[in-house]
Formats: structure tokens, sequence, C-alpha cells
């Protein structure tokens, strides 16, 4: 399972996209491409959703 966390400009982001959990990478993806249409999102780092949360990669505009 992956999960998507966001970097933003300023202050934090509530979305439905970062707290949802993606079965797949391609999903994870997709869900980061619809996270970055939001102006004041940076980046998005895809992680694998345990504990610690392991980093899997960035996605970017």
């Amino acid at each position: 399972m992956y999960k998507l966390n966001g970097i933003m400009r300023q202050g934090t982001i509530d979305s439905s996209l970062t707290s949802a959990r993606y079965a797949t990478l391609e999903e994870a993806r997709a869900g980061a491409r619809e996270l970055l249409r939001d102006d004041r999102v940076l980046r998005a780092m895809i992680v694998w959703n345990e504990i610690p949360p392991r980093f899997v990669e960035w996605v970017e505009r």
C-alpha cells in the first residue's frame, strides 16, 4: 500500500488524496498528479504505508 504526502507553498494540505491508500504505484502516481492540480502544492512524495513510512519517489510538476 502507498500513500501521498504533499509539499505546499504555505499552510497545510487537507485533501482526501493524502489520506487515501493506494494499492499500486500507478494509482499513487495518478493521485499525485491530481494533487498537483492545486497551485499551492509544489510536489508530492509517494511513501510506502508502513511504520516508519518508507520513501518511494517524488512527483513534481
